[in-house]
Order: structure tokens, then sequence, then C-alpha cells
């Protein structure tokens, strides 16, 4: 999955950003991979995320639920099947 931050929204990410973190770690056992998406200066601008979930349901609320998408800083989030192939430097597959 791939968000997109609305433009605008760093101040409000770094105000609910230990919100953010504490909601991700409560779902961590559907998290294969998570993290910022940065602009050239560093700044975050959307997320990557790979998710392991037995749905789209599942993973819709658990975007859903983000204190970021509560407070409006998602701007586009695409929700794409995903297999792995490669991991860690070997076929998963």
């Amino acid at each position: 999955m791939t968000i997109e931050d609305k433009p605008g929204m760093g101040a409000t990410r770094r105000a609910v950003r230990a919100a953010h973190i504490e909601w991700l770690e409560k779902h961590r056992e559907m998290l294969v991979l998570a993290g910022p998406i940065m602009d050239g200066e560093g700044n975050s601008i959307g997320s990557v995320r790979v998710i392991e979930a037995p749905d789209r349901a599942a993973v819709e609320a658990l975007t859903e639920g983000d204190p970021f998408a509560k407070a409006g800083c998602f701007g586009r989030v695409s929700i794409n099947p995903y297999r792995i192939v490669f991991k860690d430097g070997a076929k998963a597959e």
C-alpha cells in the first residue's frame, strides 16, 4: 500500500506521530514493512506499508483507524495485493 499525504501536513504529522506509532505497534502482527516516504529535504510526505491481512477490509480498517488518517493527513491511499518473490536476498516462493 502507498499513502500520499495532502500537501502541507508536516506539522500535523509531527503532532500525531507518537499516537501513529502506538497505533502501528498495536497492529504490528499485520506489518511486514512500514515506513515514511520522504521528500528531497527529508520530510515525511506519505507512507509505504506491506501488510499481511486476511482481506481488504482488514487493511482498510487498519488504515482508517490510523491517527494520521483521523488527523486528515492522507490525500491518496492505494491498496493493491502484493506477493513477495524475493526476501532477504533469497527467493521466497
